[in-house]
């Protein structure tokens, strides 16, 4: 992770926080050679600058014994793309979502707890979602590399349009 305008120092933190969030100041300034308070004023000022966006719990609820990852790959009409966007963004199998290049394609991954529901529910989001012009799945069968851990890092929020301006 490289960001302009940190040194080193910051970069250190940021990595052992990548690594455990719940690391203490005092841990994390023996580690960089840094105080306890020195860490604190840095953390802080990575805060308030946005960088530092917040501290959670990264569960992963795909790590259950049962269940399936998917990928959807979508293409959606553009008079409808929108409606299509927030229906994805709000389906409570979907775990990410991306636009990608082409027109009006979106990429999701996902996780179901079996085929039967998969199968049905990837159906049915194609016969109820008007705008979808194409959709296809495919499951997931093993990670290779994954560097980010599975991290949200922005979590969906509908975008609000100006009266009468679409989206593109």
């Amino acid at each position: 992770m490289n960001i302009e305008g940190l040194d080193a120092l910051d970069h250190q933190i940021l990595t052992i926080l990548k690594e455990n969030a719940r690391a203490t100041f005092s841990e994390i300034g023996q580690k960089v050679g840094l105080s306890r308070v020195a860490v604190k004023n840095r953390m802080e000022a990575m805060e308030k600058s946005g960088v530092i966006q917040g501290y959670q719990a990264v569960i992963d609820t795909t790590r259950v014994p049962q269940g399936v990852k998917f990928i959807l790959d979508v293409e959606a009409t553009p008079a409808l793309y929108q409606e299509v966007v927030d229906a994805l963004a709000t389906d409570r199998y979907i775990r990410q979502l991306y636009t990608t290049t082409g027109d009006c394609k979106l990429h999701a991954m996902g996780f179901a707890p079996n085929m039967n529901t998969l199968s049905s529910h990837v159906n049915h989001l194609f016969r109820s979602t008007k705008g979808i012009r194409r959709l296809s799945w495919h499951l997931l069968l093993s990670t290779i590399k994954d560097a980010d851990g599975g991290v949200e890092y922005v979590r969906y929020q509908k975008p609000e349009y100006l009266e009468g301006e679409q989206p593109q």
